[in-house]
């Protein structure tokens, strides 16, 4: 399903910037052309997160000994940067024609193309949006918001053109303008987006903890199945990269446990493991039991 999905990312990509090239050349318009320099890093970094998608699939082995999920966050961040470069050259770009003497335009052809880009970005966004919540995927969510940014940037167009097309004689010296200030609007609208997944996957790549919610989430999930297990205590660590999630444990046995042998240890490891893993099944756990107080995380200890 995932692949699917970002299958139909990469021939929408491609549809979607010949379309914006196209009608940049006949409404000679920035702003359209903005739309397909997008499509275009779009269609790029489509081709790079299929073959991302592939590598998660894999198994460790001895490069990468504990596993290929890191490439995932690290992708979301290149595609967050390349993005904001775009969007950066494209801001300078528009303050560029401001300071001169600014660009005519058709509006009534560039209202035909946001017609259809509008239209087409958002049935592939809603579609993708569809598979993110059924794969759980990180990559496609994060193209989802790609195409998302792109739908509202086809509809600011529609808009504006609209405007220009049946108010376009009332503007007078503000027409040749309208182009460049449409581009800084729909970069300022794009902006936060790439921001806010970019440090969101930083985090990932530099193994910070998951968001507070998902951390209490976990420590409640973590607690109940805790409740079968003879201990006094217990810590709990994480770090989630991409759609890996990393559990360690330290768990203190009650006094009448504590020379349990390694089978008993093992059984109680998989009872973890069982409870767990319907919630989190991308779940890598790593627990220690202990006679030791000691050896409890500083910070992080939970009741039985």
């Amino acid at each position: 399903m995932e692949s699917k999905g970002l299958w139909l990312s990469v021939l929408g990509t491609v549809l979607m910037a010949a379309l914006g090239f196209g009608f940049a050349h006949l409404a000679e318009s920035d702003a359209i052309f903005l739309d397909g320099v997008f499509s275009l890093v779009s269609f790029i970094m489509s081709l790079l997160m299929v073959y991302v998608s592939r590598l998660l699939q894999r198994n460790a082995d001895h490069r990468f000994q504990l596993g290929y999920a890191s490439f995932e966050p690290a992708f979301n961040v290149l595609q967050s940067l390349v993005i904001l470069g775009v969007l950066t050259m494209a801001l300078a770009s528009a303050l560029a024609a401001l300071s001169g003497d600014g660009r005519l335009l058709q509006p009534g052809v560039a209202a035909v193309y946001a017609v259809l880009a509008t239209v087409g970005c958002l049935a592939v966004y809603l579609r993708l949006r569809t598979i993110a919540r059924e794969t759980g995927s990180e990559l496609v969510r994060v193209d989802a918001f790609v195409w998302l940014m792109d739908c509202i940037l086809s509809s600011v167009v529609l808009v504006t053109f609209l405007a220009v097309w049946l108010l376009g004689e009332h503007l007078g010296d503000w027409l040749p303008y309208v182009d460049a200030l449409m581009v800084i609007v729909m970069v300022l609208i794009m902006l936060p987006v790439p921001l806010r997944t970019l440090y969101r996957n930083l985090m990932e790549v530099l193994l910070a903890a998951p968001s507070q919610q998902q951390q209490e989430q976990v420590h409640a999930d973590f607690r109940r199945a805790m409740a079968a297990l003879p201990a006094t205590r217990w810590s709990l660590r994480m770090s989630k990269t991409g759609r890996m999630l990393y559990l360690q444990a330290r768990v203190l046995l009650e006094e009448g446990e504590q020379h349990s042998d390694a089978l008993q240890a093992d059984l109680w490891r998989r009872h973890l493991q069982d409870v767990l893993a319907p919630q989190y099944p991308d779940l890598e756990l790593d627990v220690m039991f202990t006679a030791d107080p000691d050896n409890l995380q500083a910070g992080s200890g939970q009741p039985a």
